[in-house]
């Protein structure tokens, strides 16, 4: 998979995803938005929640790993993110 790959999914699931788990934004970083990702690679994504509950959260994780095949990592909008994340996520963020 790559990241072109990553991006159209994304592109064409995006009015389901806001809609079915309440996303602002979601953006690809990491290994795959670097194209530097090994097949043991998970998928990074940055995701804004309009309304943070466990279901959207959990929901939504579930939902990109069967729909990706991969592991996921989502990280979470939150004001007292640690700033080397931060700074990594400002660098390498592809929004969709």
């Amino acid at each position: 998979m790559t990241k072109d790959e990553i991006l159209a999914t994304l592109r064409e699931q995006k009015i389901y995803i806001q809609q079915k788990y309440e996303v602002d934004k979601i953006a690809l970083f990491g290994s795959y938005a670097k194209e530097m990702a090994t097949p043991q690679s998970d998928i990074d994504f940055y995701v804004v929640l309009k309304k943070k509950s466990i279901d959207n959260m959990t929901g939504l994780w579930l939902y990109l790993e069967n729909l990706f095949d991969k592991k996921i990592d989502l990280f979470y909008h939150h004001p007292k993110i640690r700033q080397g994340l931060k700074t990594q996520i400002e660098q390498e963020a592809i929004y969709v």
